[in-house]
């Protein structure tokens, strides 16, 4: 999807008729939200509504007072003109322009006003005459999903694929207001894994001094807040769920802080501080000699205790290895000043850890009939930087293996005479080269053949997982460019696991 950046981190001042139909009551509404907005700094939009009141309601219900929405649609009525003196304020205060259109007229006029941003709002989201108008308006579409089942979700998601839109999706529960209990705010984190490639928001309605609500929406992973914003005066007076200028600066004061909270620090990694660290290693139990050692000394468990507290420099009790060999002499109780043990055993211990992490994040089960081969071309404590994780699912006349390639990890160039392989990205992105062509770089979904004698390599810099689906796999038919590698015999730079 391009341009998904338009939605990011967007907070929505949804003005409705809270205009009153008065351009200079709406022009209010959206300094007050502009104040807010440069306040924080925040990327903000104010929403409006249009209807082309001429056809959108029938010829005889027009006068009619008994019917919901009518009389209140009828009595706020803005003309086109109008409606452009406030697009104009919005723009002056800073912020993107949006309206939610409920007809086709409506999207006409955001056309007409180069507005920023559609919104269709969840009583309109199958109505398909107009989704279809708005879709090729070619503008950014934000979909509110009030009372859409995941079926209802699954068509919209597809139709705005289909038809190359840029949009996103609100959840959202279209009561007014909103009972807390019936949010359902786990539907955001359903919605993000589902929905992989586009931006999720949520769209509030419950009760405007409830800030505790956008907090848990953005823990939840929703990129885009949205609430129904007014100003009261001595006669006017706001709806249950209709924010006024202070309800709203407190609002996006706290979704703020949620963001903070949840930000992570680090890419691809937890962050760990160093008063984390300081404060966990005053907990910790250290190494002490049992007895007198002496350097050179080949240490077991039966050599030294673990108590605390854990020096500076000391081996905690976790970095204790038996086989450790002593780099000097130890009194009896004196603490072990020794660099901990890095091992094959440890190195492969280690990367196979992180290849299941990798699975389970993708959600890539793999049952109980596969073979893990692990590919150290360099040797097993350079794995981190050249190899693979290939696990063998099937080898028939077809072939299928998953390929964990992990975070910086590089699989050097090389060729298979017999084997013809395709790769399917399914996790993290990476980067495939062919000799003699420019390298490219797949995401999720994305394909690439190697046809036979074909040097090629791949790498990836934040992890990969890959299925190669192939002609039968001889372990023989794997051709190295490096010398180095090429007079390796295979069982050199492979080691073989049944389980793990």
């Amino acid at each position: 999807m391009a341009r998904q950046d338009i939605f990011q981190d967007l907070f929505i001042f949804e003005m409705a008729n809270s205009h009153q139909g008065s351009v200079e009551h709406g022009i209010d509404i959206i300094r007050a939200m502009g104040k807010v907005a440069r306040k924080y700094n925040v990327k903000a939009a104010v929403k409006l509504q249009y209807r082309d009141m001429d056809t959108f309601i029938h010829p005889d219900f027009k006068e009619r007072k008994d019917v919901p929405h009518i009389d209140r649609f009828m009595s706020t009525r803005l003309k086109y003109e109008q409606f452009c003196q406030l697009v104009e304020a919005v723009r002056a205060e800073g912020m993107l322009t949006m309206s939610t259109p409920f007809d086709e007229k409506g999207v006409e006029w955001c056309t007409d006003q180069g507005l920023d941003i559609i919104k269709i709002a969840s009583c309109s989201a199958l109505d398909w005459p107009l989704l279809t108008k708005a879709a090729y308006a070619h503008k950014p579409i934000i979909l509110s999903t009030g009372g859409k089942t995941l079926s209802d979700i699954d068509k919209l998601y597809n139709f705005f694929s289909h038809k190359g839109c840029t949009f996103a999706f609100m959840h959202c529960i279209a009561e007014y207001p909103a009972p807390i209990e019936n949010l359902q705010l786990d539907f955001i984190d359903r919605m993000n894994r589902r929905y992989r490639d586009i931006t999720i928001g949520y769209s509030g309605h419950e009760d405007p001094d409830n800030n505790t609500v956008p907090m848990l929406a953005i823990a939840k992973g929703a990129k885009i807040l949205e609430r129904h914003v007014g100003l009261p005066t001595e006669t006017i007076k706001l709806n249950a769920y209709s924010m006024n200028p202070e309800q709203a600066d407190k609002w996006v004061e706290a979704a703020l802080l949620a963001k903070k909270m949840c930000t992570m620090k680090k890419k691809n990694d937890k962050y760990v501080s160093q008063p984390e660290l300081d404060s966990l290693r005053s907990l910790m139990r250290g190494v002490y000699a049992k007895h007198p050692i002496k350097e050179g000394d080949v240490m077991t468990e039966a050599d030294v205790f673990f108590a605390m507290p854990c020096g500076e420099k000391q081996l905690t009790s976790g970095e204790f290895k038996d086989g450790m060999v002593a780099s000097h002499d130890y009194a009896e109780n004196e603490k072990l000043i020794e660099t901990p043990m890095m091992t094959g055993v440890g190195v492969v211990r280690s990367a196979v850890h992180d290849a299941k992490g990798m699975l389970y994040e993708a959600g890539i089960a793999l049952g109980n009939d596969f073979e893990v081969e692990i590919s150290h071309h360099f040797g097993m404590k350079h794995f981190r930087q050249n190899g693979a994780i290939i696990i063998n699912i099937i080898n028939r006349e077809y072939c299928k293996k998953y390929i964990i390639v992990l975070p910086g990890q590089f699989h050097p160039l090389h060729a298979h005479r017999v084997k013809e392989e395709t790769f399917q990205v399914l996790y993290g992105d990476l980067k495939v080269q062919i000799e003699g062509q420019e390298e490219k770089l797949l995401h999720p979904g994305d394909m690439q053949t190697v046809l036979r004698g074909e040097f090629h390599s791949f790498s990836s810099d934040t992890g990969a997982i890959f299925e190669e689906v192939s002609t039968q796999h001889m372990k023989s038919d794997s051709y190295y460019k490096d010398p180095e590698i090429a007079r390796m015999d295979p069982m050199e730079r492979k080691t073989f696991l049944k389980k793990w």
